[in-house]
């Protein structure tokens, strides 16, 4: 008995693991310190700058406009993290490459900066950029404003961004 207590305070106390049933009635255990885990404030930060972002959909495109009323790649991006959490960012794509730290496919997470080239792929230059939005274990989603479309959600799985892509930026830590 004593162990068996020994085992349930802390559970009860501390709130360490708790049990959720999933769509096929199985109970699973969920870690509740990844609910609660406030040290990892870059989630709060990602979370405001994915909100800026969506509260963007359907902008229209504008070459060279940085501002609500239209957007380019860049100036939407720059715009994002500017009035989401005050980080300044260049306000033309060829020069991200300088923001943030390069990450691979497989370490991308929402808040990134994905960088593509411009409309000729055979021109290893970063000329397009978006902020990732989703990775799942197949495709990396990404917000950005597109020439046809303006502000818009599309995947790397596509064939046109497949072919443009160059790296990944991670700007927030």
């Amino acid at each position: 008995m004593k162990k068996l207590l020994s085992f349930l305070i802390p559970l009860l106390f501390f709130g360490k693991v708790f049990s959720q049933t999933d769509t096929a009635g199985k109970a699973q255990q969920i870690d509740s310190t990844e609910f609660t885990d406030t040290s990892k404030t870059y989630i709060v930060e990602i979370n405001k700058l994915l909100y800026t972002a969506q509260a963007n959909l359907g902008t229209p495109y504008r070459y060279a406009g940085k501002k609500p009323g239209g957007f380019d790649c860049s100036g939407f991006v720059m715009y994002c993290f500017s009035k989401a959490l005050g980080v300044q960012l260049s306000p033309a794509a060829t020069y991200y490459y300088k923001h943030g730290v390069q990450v691979s496919k497989e370490n991308a997470r929402p808040g990134d900066v994905i960088c593509f080239t411009g409309s000729n792929a055979a021109y290893k230059s970063i000329g397009h950029v978006g902020i990732i939005s989703e990775v799942t274990p197949t495709d990396i989603y990404f917000i950005h404003s597109a020439l046809n479309g303006g502000v818009r959600y599309d995947s790397l799985s596509l064939g046109y961004y497949k072919l443009r892509f160059l790296q990944i930026r991670r700007i927030l830590n």
